[in-house]
């Protein structure tokens, strides 16, 4: 988790932020969610989405890593905003797929420019609620980051749907689970899960592992 190696990668993410924080483009989000503790409209800057509502560069480069670690092929997103996270992951390794389903068509449609411009032919990249999408897509995947809602109750049932969808080697990754008490009720709950083996809290991310040869265990780390 606290890889100290300085990936070359490492610098593409960085250029990604910075063209989006000085990006003062106006979106208007629709929200499908808990809502925002800061914006009081649904007209947002770029630059003010990157700094309060997108993966930070600790948490983007965590989930280069992961992808890098564990070999990971097949990920998918819920929740895409402007597109940081997905970003890492897609630069991960040369034959990792990303499907990432994003519910505000503005950002939607802005996040997927941003990709073409980048020439990230990976990134499938979907204008939908989580709820449809999950309805319709049966594909089975090795990483599943949901970073989108932050309701508690909800945040439970996308991670029970995916379920379906994962392996015995699918790696979980959660955001925000100490955005309301809500949320880390959830966090708390899905860590006690019965086909959760081990928890990774990272206090702004955590992690869930499935393996079936591991004892239940909980783990805390300052990333």
């Amino acid at each position: 988790m606290r890889e100290k190696k300085c990936f070359e990668q490492y610098e593409d993410i960085k250029r990604f932020r910075e063209s989006l924080k000085n990006n003062h483009t106006i979106l208007h989000i629709e929200d499908h969610g808990a809502g925002s503790k800061v914006f009081k409209t649904n007209a947002r800057k770029v630059s003010d989405i990157l700094k309060y509502n997108s993966s930070d560069k600790k948490s983007a480069q965590l989930l280069f890593r992961l992808c890098q670690y564990f070999e990971i092929e097949n990920v998918l997103e819920l929740g895409t905003s402007l597109g940081v996270a997905t970003h890492a992951m897609a630069i991960a390794n040369p034959d990792i797929k990303i499907t990432s389903v994003e519910g505000s068509s503005q950002i939607h449609e802005f996040s997927s420019s941003q990709f073409k411009d980048l020439g990230l032919n990976n990134v499938n990249s979907i204008c939908s609620t989580f709820k449809k999408h999950l309805a319709l897509d049966k594909t089975t995947y090795d990483l599943i980051y949901i970073d989108g809602h932050h309701d508690g109750a909800a945040t439970i049932a996308y991670f029970e749907s995916c379920l379906n969808r994962a392996h015995r080697n699918t790696v979980f990754v959660l955001d925000d689970i100490y955005w309301s008490a809500g949320m880390t009720a959830a966090w708390d709950q899905l860590c006690k899960h019965s086909q959760v083996t081990a928890s990774v809290d990272l206090f702004d991310l955590g992690i869930l592992f499935l393996r079936t040869e591991q004892l239940q265990e909980r783990f805390y780390i300052k990333l």
